[in-house]
């Protein structure tokens, strides 16, 4: 038999119309002996509401041998299968990147130089198989986790294990599973993106298998197109803060990358950052994938997420609302103070732009309002503390009485 790579690549949920309780459709990403970029994930999620059915467009992001490739995947129900062009990833990337524009820099300030630097076991049951782009593939389920590990081991899938119990979390909810290899002759170059879909309503992604072969910190993210904003529904919904970003160098770097970090740190990676939530009318795109997505679909969303393998213990999922604000992915803050000084030729830290922004630029309503209620506390403080001076000044000159008889 020859080796193989059993692969649960993180790819998107649901939430099954019919059914009382949600369910997820892939969980994580197996690495055994080929090493695989587990960097970042990205899912292109369609939910059409009124059809009832969820298209999943998912990159493999994949490094190793043709031979050694397969990617296996929980779904919720026999799904109809294709693949998506890279391209479209790209073009989505580009049409939704947060941009931040800062002060430009004046005249006046010396730039310094840069230096430079597949057979199966009793009880399977193969609802269907087939070949699409660069893929064979076949979709199977069995209630019984040990006949379906048997199977994917006949078929040439390496399963250690450690993964046995992971792959019953999704053969306990009644998942069917995806499995593809590279057809005969293709090659690792000729990869390309999955296409999904299937019976439900609502996306989600399940993260919880992705902890066995994850990268600290690893990135996912999504764009959720639909009639409405997607938000996050069991995890926390995030904003990055305006007054909190900076330039970190005169060369227009930031710390938008690091900040984003700290900010879903400090909720233990259970949330998603809304990077873009704006009405598909906002875009254009020459990609006919993406063309035909804004054209079907009225609103579209981009999250960020960030987890550690020790914080993929919930499986996210999204739902949708049409009350909230919409959200730019371009940042202007070019009203700030200027972070380059002309009188010594040098550039503000920071924490100089954050102190400088939060005292000339309040970026939210609560903001404002804390201003508000900052001022009058200021004006009574200021009373209070003169009343006290004039006290001890009073005392200290009043005449003391003598105690002679």
């Amino acid at each position: 038999m020859r080796r193989s790579l059993f692969m649960l690549v993180v790819v998107l949920g649901l939430l099954i119309g019919f059914a009382p309780q949600p369910t997820a459709a892939c969980g994580g990403l197996f690495c055994t002996n080929t090493p695989v970029d587990q960097a970042a994930e990205q899912i292109i999620f369609a939910a059409d509401r009124t059809a009832g059915t969820i298209t999943a467009y998912v990159q493999i992001n994949y490094t190793g041998s043709a031979d050694a490739f397969s990617w296996v995947v929980p779904v919720p129900n026999n799904p109809e299968v294709g693949v998506a062009e890279l391209a479209s990833f790209t073009e989505m990337s580009q049409l939704t990147l947060p941009r931040l524009i800062f002060p430009p820099m004046p005249d006046c300030f010396a730039m310094p130089m840069m230096s430079a630097s597949a057979g199966g076991a009793d009880g399977v049951n193969v609802l269907q198989e087939g070949s699409v782009g660069p893929y064979d593939f076949a979709v199977i389920e069995d209630k019984d986790p040990n006949a379906l590990v048997s199977w994917l081991r006949e078929n040439g899938y390496q399963i250690t294990p450690e993964m046995e119990p992971l792959v019953k979390v999704y053969t306990d909810e009644s998942m069917v599973f995806l499995a593809m290899k590279l057809s005969g002759g293709k090659d690792v170059q000729d990869i390309q993106p999955v296409s999904m879909t299937y019976k439900a309503t609502e996306p989600m992604i399940p993260i919880r298998l992705t902890a066995v072969a994850a990268n600290p910190n690893m990135g996912i993210l999504t764009w959720v197109f639909a009639d409405q904003q997607a938000t996050p529904a069991n995890m926390t919904r995030l904003l990055m803060r305006k007054n909190d970003l900076a330039m970190t160098d005169m060369f227009g770097n930031t710390n938008y990358n690091s900040l984003r970090s700290g900010v879903l740190d400090s909720v233990q990676g259970q949330g998603f950052v809304i990077e873009y939530a704006q009405p598909t009318s906002a875009l254009q795109s020459s990609d006919p994938l993406i063309s035909e997505l804004i054209a079907k679909y009225g609103y579209v969303t981009r999250l960020y997420g960030e987890m550690s393998p020790n914080e993929m213990t919930l499986d996210p999922m999204f739902k949708f609302d049409g009350g909230l604000a919409n959200v730019s992915n371009t940042i202007d803050m070019t009203d700030r103070n200027s972070p380059y000084d002309c009188e010594d030729n040098s550039f503000h830290t920071v924490r100089r732009q954050q102190i400088d922004a939060a005292k000339g630029n309040r970026s939210s309503p609560e903001d404002a309002t804390e201003d508000l209620r900052r001022g009058p506390l200021q004006i009574v403080s200021l009373v209070v503390v003169g009343g006290i001076l004039l006290l001890i000044v009073w005392l200290a000159r009043k005449p003391r009485r003598s105690n002679n008889i």
